[in-house]
């Protein structure tokens, strides 16, 4: 459960944490958004989960660029993922909600699948091959 809480987190701060994706960008960020899409929010509702997206973005940028080691840093996203999930979670109906975690399991899916074909992660490609 661990495992999958930690892709999850994973999936979501790759997606998240670039404030500015490549012009060519395709993946990452725009899944989030598409993710949200999906859920048919309210005008209420969207401009809720865009601050708390961003208030989290925020968080996460100053998280990783804190001395903290790896782990450390590892433990307190999978923390701040939860809380920000839970926060999102609270915005939405309950079918909405259904909507939303199916598609959270599509995503960490779709990550672990890209994992095994040898892929790079949301929003880029994997290595430093120039």
């Amino acid at each position: 459960m661990k495992v999958l809480q930690f892709l999850l987190l994973f999936v979501f701060a790759a997606a998240i944490a670039k404030a500015q994706p490549p012009a060519d960008s395709t993946r990452g960020r725009g899944q989030r958004i598409d993710m949200f899409k999906d859920l048919n929010l309210t005008k209420e509702q969207q401009e809720k989960v865009k601050t708390i997206m961003e208030k989290q973005r925020t968080e996460m940028e100053t998280l990783r660029n804190s001395s903290l080691s790896r782990e450390e840093q590892r433990t307190k996203m999978m923390d701040m993922r939860k809380k920000y999930n839970d926060e999102i979670e609270a915005v939405l109906t309950p079918e909405q909600k259904e909507k939303y975690k199916a598609k959270q399991k599509e995503m960490q899916e779709q990550m672990q699948q890209r994992r095994r074909d040898g892929g790079g992660g949301p929003g880029g490609q994997g290595g430093g091959n120039n």
